[in-house]
Parts: C-alpha cells; structure tokens; sequence
C-alpha cells in the first residue's frame, strides 16, 4: 500500500500539471530565464544528480549541511564535483565529514558520510521545449554507520529525468528506482527494499543573477520498518561573479522519514 504522505504529493503534482497544462499549449516555449552575466548554470538542491542539467566542463562546490530530526541532528561539509567527458555524458560524486548529536541512548560521533557517485546521459536537446536524461547513481558506504553518517550497505539508483521550458521559468522531474542494501546504522541492522522515487521542481529566474528554486522529493520505504522520505524545498541561485554562484536552500520534512528541517548552504566553481 503507497504511503499516505507519497499518495497527497501524487495528487498534487497532478493537479499542478493539469493546472499548468492550458498554459502550455496556448503559448509557445520561452527561453527559462533571462540572459545572465554568469556561466554558472542554474542546479536543483535535492536532486542535483538526478536532473537533466549537465555542467558545460567543471562543477566545484563546498557545501554545509545541517539537517534535525526529532533527536537526532546531523551536521556535515560536503564537497560536490561534476566533469562534462564528451558531450552530453555528465559524471559526478558527492562526499562529506560530519559530526552526529543524538538524544538518549543513541550513538554520536564524527567521521565520513557515504558517498555518492553518477553517471547521466542528456539527450533531446534539438531546440525544443523539452530535455531528456538518464542515468545510475550508486551509494558507496564510507560513512562512519555508528555515528549515523552511513547504512554500510550499496545503494544503486536508476533514474529517468526531464525538463521543460516555459514562459519564464522551467519545469523539472525524475521517476527511478533504487535498489538499496542490507546495512547497519548505530549498531542496528536493516534489511534493505527497493525503493520508487519521484521529485518535481522548479526553476524561477528573478533577475540575471538570481533564481528561485523549489522542489519536491518523494521516496517509498528503503529499509524494512523505516517511514517514507518526502521533502519540500526552497532555495535560492545567486550568480555573484561569472563563474561562481552562492546556493542556499532549506527544507521540510512531509513524512517521518525525512528530516523535520534542512538547511544547506555553498558556494559552487564551475567553467
């Protein structure tokens, strides 16, 4: 049975697509944002692998990250890098250090996060309104599992993703699926699901050098006896020199296997 939470997000997409869908076909495609002074393009927070966005050479970008849960907070720095090989073929990984605060008897500590590391394809770039994208994410645990930094289990994502252009602003999702392993987090073992995905977003551009982002991010159980993951978020993309932009986002957990509040913060290179 779909979780409650995953079931009203369903419906809200939907009736944001069927809202959205008159607009659509009385007028045609615009350019998403207004011509910028930067090179640095516009990225979603919660789904930056798994967007159709490819860097044109080099992504570099520090981040902070503080996430809350009832009594569990978990604050790290991460490190994001994306390389453009050959045309079209964007490959990444995404790696932090961080430190836990747990309540009760929970463990806590300091150490390495899991990392995450892609590979996507773009395609459908013709000049149309839309793009298309696939690609594999894979999880690798190098976190610290007693601190709560890592599950010490493989994770492998697949995922397919697109983006439209509308007047004024852009639209962007993904569907996959991640098949997650069997691991263990602060002594306890779980026994990994395959999970279903689904995320929405939103790219807004205020001015040449801002843009409003908001995204929202579904995930069915991964373990067995965990909730399901949904987030609602909003950030900001401020392009401060040509080829550097500060990126801050926060959100809010809709089901109780997100955290209840996330704030994120970084500065991204790219060329």
């Amino acid at each position: 049975m779909m979780p409650k939470a995953i079931r009203s997000v369903l419906l809200l997409l939907a009736l944001v697509a069927l809202a959205w869908s008159p607009a659509a076909a009385q007028a045609p495609a615009q350019p998403t944002s207004a011509p910028s002074a930067s090179s640095v393009p516009d990225r979603l927070f919660q789904a930056f692998a798994e967007d159709t966005a490819v860097v044109r050479s080099q992504w570099w970008e520090g981040q902070i990250d503080f996430a809350s849960w009832d009594s569990f907070d978990v604050s790290t720095a991460n490190l994001i890098v994306a390389f453009q090989p050959v045309r079209d073929l964007e490959v990444g990984g995404r790696v932090g250090f961080g430190n836990t605060s747990a309540d009760g008897d929970a463990s806590d500590g300091t150490g390495a996060t899991d990392a995450d590391i892609w590979g996507k394809w773009r395609f459908g770039t013709g000049g149309g309104p839309a793009e298309f994208a696939v690609g594999l994410l894979a999880t690798v645990p190098t976190g610290d599992d007693t601190a709560g930094l890592g599950f010490d289990a493989f994770n492998v994502e697949a995922f397919g993703a697109m983006r439209y252009q509308m007047r004024g602003f852009t639209l962007a999702g993904h569907l996959g699926f991640r098949i997650n392993g069997d691991g263990t987090i602060q002594g306890y073992d779980i026994d990994g699901k395959t999970s279903a995905i689904l995320a929405g977003g939103i790219i807004y551009p205020l001015a040449k050098t801002v843009s409003l982002v908001g995204e929202v991010n579904c995930e069915s159980e991964r373990w067995e006896g965990f909730d399901s993951d949904v987030r609602l978020l909003g950030g900001v993309n401020w392009s401060v020199t040509s080829r550097g932009m500060l990126r801050g986002a926060i959100s809010v957990g809709l089901a109780d296997g997100a955290p209840d509040r996330r704030f994120q913060a970084g500065y991204a290179y790219a060329f």
